[in-house]
């Protein structure tokens, strides 16, 4: 899987939770709003994906302020093995310089 970047901000956070072997979890909601050329037309793009960060990472994802935007990489995957429901996971993350 490729990995992806997403300009976003946590719009919903839940609390910080542990794996039954102590690794830290934090599950978020990210807002994207931005504006594409498709077929040399602009257009407006806007969603929200529920994402997850892991160990350090879930962290510095809980300390981060809601709709603050932020650069994210990642990757997309299913929420499990047999879910049609796809899960951003959240392998870094920049405060996004405003202009």
């Amino acid at each position: 899987m490729n990995r992806t970047e997403l300009n976003a901000s946590v719009i919903e956070r839940n609390v910080l939770r542990y794996t039954p072997a102590g690794i830290p979890v934090s599950e978020c909601v990210l807002r994207h709003l931005s504006s594409q050329i498709e077929a040399d037309l602009p257009r407006q793009v806007e969603l929200e994906i529920t994402a997850v960060a892991m160990g350090e990472l879930a962290n510095d994802l809980n300390r981060l302020l809601l709709g603050k935007p932020h650069r994210f990489t990642g990757f997309l995957a299913k929420k499990s093995r047999n879910s049609r429901n796809i899960v951003y996971h959240i392998t870094e993350f920049e405060l996004e310089k405003e202009d």
